[in-house]
């Protein structure tokens, strides 16, 4: 007979490779769910009682399901979730804030990657269609006329999901602010991120080195969640043009662009389109560093009085399976 209640273990892989021996680094419970973190993937650990909670039939088997194709070895994997989870177990000691702090990275770490896989397919296909694209004009420039150019698919929908999350991400970042600080968000004014900024000089004083990074991240943010905005709400000053790979003058081609029209929020219009995957690189790298910087700063306000503090570890010894970038250790570490 099926015990569900005795120990057990399972091999957990990608089901759509058979070969995966990506090794397991992490295992976390968050909440109520069980997260394995494999070099390559992470995983969602189902128990028989996930699976059949009424327990209908005694024989239903664990298993699991694959939740993201990138792992520990992914920095927006290493850099959000593993890193500061044993950080904020060794900064703060109540259970229920940590439980509450562990669960609230882990929310922000998975719009993260949601605008990550976004970005992904947007330079997936635009490195696999240029030298089609080059092809094509290359073939036919001597001709009456070249064919079209190909398309990224779904181009339009994939920027607007990255912008949609990268918004909700910056909303998760400054919310750090009201979990340490008590800053005030409800739904109406979460995204005010100037507004914040005021509150935290109020608070903290104009030397802080938390208002000092919002001050200086504030118009990139702005930047994304009025990008944000202007795809969900077209109107006169509040416009957001994805364009794909186009032909252009002197038979060369472009690869995907946008620019914007953001007058009505006074962030100004970009008259030329910019390289789409250049601009996206770096948005997704700025969120990134964002967030850990501003929950650096708050973990670090929480062991000012501890002999711990938070080291960077030097390039040299960070892990690439999984590169983490900031550790917590003795102060006395600091001089050996």
């Amino acid at each position: 007979m099926f015990d569900r209640d005795s120990a057990f273990s399972m091999e957990i892989r990608d089901p759509d490779d058979p070969d995966d021996k990506s090794p397991i680094v992490e295992m976390i419970t968050i909440g109520n769910e069980m997260l394995v973190f494999k070099e390559t993937s992470i995983h969602r650990g189902l128990t028989a009682d996930t699976i059949d909670p009424g327990k209908s039939d005694l024989s239903t088997r664990h298993s699991s399901e694959m939740l993201y194709s990138v792992g520990a070895s992914n920095s927006f994997v290493a850099r959000m979730i593993l890193q500061f989870k044993e950080m904020i177990g060794l900064a703060i000691s109540q259970t229920a804030r940590k439980n509450e702090l562990i669960q609230h990275v882990w929310e922000a770490n998975k719009l993260l990657l949601d605008c990550e896989k976004a970005f992904y397919h947007i330079y997936k296909h635009t490195i696999e269609l240029m030298p089609k694209c080059d092809e094509i004009v290359e073939a036919n420039k001597n001709k009456s006329a070249i064919p079209a150019m190909p398309k990224v698919l779904d181009l339009e929908t994939h920027v607007s999901d990255f912008l949609i999350n990268g918004k909700k991400f910056l909303v998760a970042a400054y919310r750090l602010l009201e979990l340490f600080y008590q800053m005030p968000m409800d739904g109406k004014s979460e995204a005010h991120f100037d507004k914040h900024r005021v509150w935290i000089e109020a608070k903290l004083g104009k030397e802080h080195p938390i208002y000092k990074t919002l001050e200086s991240a504030e118009p990139w943010i702005r930047l994304i969640a009025e990008c944000s905005n202007a795809v969900r709400h077209k109107e006169a000053g509040l416009k957001l043009e994805v364009q794909n790979f186009a032909l252009n003058p002197g038979n060369k081609f472009s690869s995907p662009g946008w620019r914007y029209d953001l007058t009505k929020k006074g962030l100004g219009r970009q008259d030329d389109h910019t390289d789409l995957i250049g601009d996206l690189n770096v948005r997704i790298y700025n969120m990134l560093t964002f967030f850990e910087e501003v929950l650096l700063l708050c973990l670090q306000g929480e062991l000012k009085d501890s002999a711990l503090m938070i080291f960077r570890i030097p390039n040299e010894k960070i892990n690439p399976k999984c590169p983490i970038a900031y550790e917590v250790n003795l102060r006395s570490s600091a001089s050996s």
